[in-house]
């Protein structure tokens, strides 16, 4: 202590102890008031929802019973996902499904938007709508999927197919958003495949993002069938590698379904391939349900064309 706060004259303690006496009742209406649950933001807490980020809301939407009074007819709630042989039109989707699908989706582009990785990028909209924008720039504008050997210029036109579609900005961002976005990659695309199969029948749903059959066969087949999508693939990670080929055999195998394989495109070899790999492959959560999906289509083209 300096000599100068040292010499300081000592003051009265009245004013300390009238502080104190007004600090301590105060300090004990607030507990009255707290217990009583009378407080202002007490009251504004209890009235408003819990926010629920979008992994905790799958969770508890997984957990929930639904009351029978308000389920769905057991003939919707079961109604299949699919295109059976010789359909013209989609199976009709449970209006549920159409909306949690839709609504999980709009919470991940929510919770893009709040990324400061995102933000860097000065996008001009929401990053749903930027998205939808490469979605559909990707939709018009399909790689070559067949007699991509013919000529070396379809070759690399078909190894830089993303590049040149989309540009290096949007390269770097959809790379950033698989490298900060790890542990959400694989139900979201998951939900995007759910979307693709559901989405002509959720007019209701407001997500307006298209996913036609007949343009996701042809990247199917571009990873499937070229040198191109191969060289792309063999550059990804492991178990986003597993993942684009899944979905691709499923596309192409609902392709079959209803004559749309205008390639003829065969994926017994590559449901062989990917049923090895994926047994060797314990980095993802669904793995087993995969396995189980592939075997059912193994047996499904055994029996339909016999063993390659």
């Amino acid at each position: 202590m300096s000599e100068n706060q040292s010499e300081l004259p000592k003051r009265s303690s009245a004013p300390l102890v009238a502080v104190l006496i007004i600090v301590l009742a105060g300090a004990l209406y607030l507990g009255w008031s707290y217990f009583s649950g009378s407080l202002p933001w007490q009251q504004v807490q209890e009235d408003k929802e819990p926010q629920v980020t979008w992994l905790e809301k799958e969770a508890v939407e997984e957990e929930n019973v639904i009351p029978a009074e308000v389920t769905q007819p057991v003939e919707e709630e079961q109604a299949s996902l699919h295109l059976a042989p010789g359909e013209t039109q989609p199976s009709p989707a449970p209006q549920n499904a159409c909306l949690q699908t839709a609504d999980k989706i709009f919470l991940f582009f929510e919770h893009l938007d709040r990324q400061n990785y995102i933000r860097e990028y000065a996008l001009k909209g929401s990053t749903l709508d930027h998205f939808r924008g490469i979605i559909n720039k990707l939709m018009a504008n399909p790689p070559v999927v067949v007699r991509e050997t013919d000529d070396l210029f379809a070759i690399l036109n078909n190894m830089a197919h993303f590049f040149r579609i989309l540009g290096p900005k949007d390269i770097l961002l959809s790379k950033d958003v698989l490298m900060h976005e790890r542990e959400l990659i694989e139900p979201t695309m998951a939900l995007f495949y759910k979307w693709s199969e559901i989405a002509p029948a959720c007019s209701d749903a407001d997500l307006n993002i298209d996913l036609p059959l007949a343009g996701l066969y042809e990247y199917a087949g571009y990873f499937v069938n070229t040198l191109g999508g191969q060289s792309y693939l063999f550059r990804r990670q492991l178990f986003l590698r597993v993942l684009i080929r899944y979905y691709s055999i499923l596309i192409i195998d609902r392709a079959n379904n209803v004559d749309g394989n205008r390639y003829g495109i065969d994926i017994r070899y590559t449901l062989d391939s990917l049923i090895s790999e994926m047994q060797g492959n314990g980095d993802l959560d669904n793995r087993q349900e995969y396995l189980e999906n592939l075997f059912l289509l193994q047996e499904k083209y055994q029996a339909q064309y016999g063993s390659r």
